[in-house]
């Protein structure tokens, strides 16, 4: 039996702890600014670059910019955030300007919930995984998830578990291990852990009559792989385009078919046409179970003004949750450009033209297609200075589906997979 602290300490310690924050954490020797609801604040103006706001109900506009040294703003997170009663947002800033987001509340009837730091948890995380055999490693997952004073992240619980291959073992753990989550609200993502349908059933059930379970909340299961690839398989076999479009409306239409959004996209990929993908992109809102990833489907539309719709429509029909975070971004018209690459090339010197590039890629408020940016690019002979050049150009792309053009402008493969590399590194993308 796991043994519950007492509910009315674990609420004072609650209170005492947060109400309503946000929290920003800046990382590194870089410096960044925050602005909540237009209000600035400077990374290096608090003690350990650590801003924490307190007492912020309802929501509110978050946004994060790396400055250079030359006093340039590029701007690295943007977000409306949502903070209920007694929860704080905590947001780590990396000095490689990527970002970290977590959450803790207080639950009525569990307390304070607060999951491990990354270092105790990677410690015991390495302590399961180094047992020998899979009954070992079972063994010791079994005593992290019966602490009762071990609480974790789903995508904690997540790591453990991928630990174990068997499907019973790992449905045995999900069960022990969702006392202990600290967003319980996020514990559907984990339901694809398990192969079959039946094991989800179970797992969802277990998750319905627990105590800790909101009965309001709606968890709804993506399909299971097996069935998954025989849908896609039968969509996939339609001999026309608009036969394919056909079968997609009709899984889309099917009030008890989820899915997630890597299946979504993967389904909405057979059909060609920026209308077929639109119109499928649009109907496959209300069967998504992840739906803090919705914005990946922008990358199956090629247009700005496809995109546009479907952000409007994503708005106005209420799929825009707290994490929802799209912004359409216009690529500069062809005179603007002009003027600009004119600007740029005219430069006498390399070191010229490699400044003014930088200064227009590091510019918020210039958007470029690939084409253009590898015209911009194509100005600079060294191969190093079209490396730099192209990672800090990936923030400023409006197509960034069509990125891998930019890679023929490298002559060696190694600068080709240091390009790569930066980007799966330091950009949530899915070019």
């Amino acid at each position: 039996m796991k043994k519950i602290c007492s509910i009315a300490i674990c609420m004072l310690i609650a209170g005492l702890a947060y109400s309503q924050s946000l929290r920003v954490t800046f990382n590194g020797s870089r410096d960044f600014q925050l602005i909540v609801d237009g209000k600035t604040y400077n990374s290096g103006n608090y003690l350990n670059d650590d801003v924490v706001l307190n007492n912020l109900p309802g929501q509110h506009n978050v946004s994060v910019y790396r400055v250079n040294r030359n006093g340039r703003s590029k701007k690295l997170y943007s977000s409306t955030i949502n903070l209920s009663s007694n929860q704080e947002v905590h947001l780590t800033v990396n000095n490689n300007g990527s970002i970290d987001r977590s959450e803790t509340s207080n639950n009525a009837a569990y307390g304070y919930r607060n999951p491990m730091s990354d270092a105790s948890f990677n410690e015991l995380y390495r302590n399961v995984n180094n047992k020998w055999g899979q009954a070992a490693k079972l063994s010791a997952a079994r005593d992290a998830f019966n602490t009762s004073t071990y609480y974790f992240s789903t995508d904690q619980v997540r790591q453990i578990v991928e630990l174990l291959s068997a499907e019973a073992h790992r449905l045995e753990l999900l069960k022990l291990a969702y006392d202990n989550v600290s967003d319980n609200s996020n514990f559907y993502s984990l339901y694809t852990l398990l192969r079959s349908q039946a094991s989800q059933s179970e797992l969802d059930s277990h998750v319905r009559n627990s105590g800790y379970n909101n009965s309001s909340t709606n968890y709804k299961v993506a399909m299971n792989s097996t069935a998954f690839n025989q849908l896609y398989q039968d969509v996939s076999y339609q001999n026309s385009t608009s036969r394919r479009l056909s079968a997609a409306t009709k899984a889309f239409n099917t009030s008890t078919n989820y899915f997630n959004v890597a299946q979504t996209r993967q389904l909405i990929s057979l059909v060609t046409g920026e209308n077929n993908l639109l119109q499928l992109a649009k109907l496959s809102l209300d069967n998504i179970v992840d739906q803090e990833n919705i914005t990946q489907l922008f990358d199956l539309l090629a247009t700005q003004s496809a995109k546009k719709e479907l952000d409007d429509y994503i708005r106005s029909n209420g799929y825009a949750t707290g994490n929802y975070n799209y912004t359409i971004h216009v690529a500069m018209t062809d005179t603007e450009f002009n003027n600009l690459y004119n600007t740029i090339r005219k430069k006498w010197l390399p070191l010229s033209k490699y400044s003014a590039a930088t200064d227009a890629f590091n510019s918020t408020t210039n958007y470029f297609t690939t084409s253009q940016v590898r015209q911009v690019i194509a100005l600079l002979s060294s191969e190093s200075n079209r490396l730099e050049l192209a990672k800090l150009a990936f923030d400023n792309i409006v197509d960034q589906q069509n990125f891998r053009q930019v890679y023929d402008l490298f002559a060696t493969q190694a600068s080709k997979d240091a390009l790569d590399e930066y980007i799966r590194n330091n950009h949530n993308s899915q070019y």
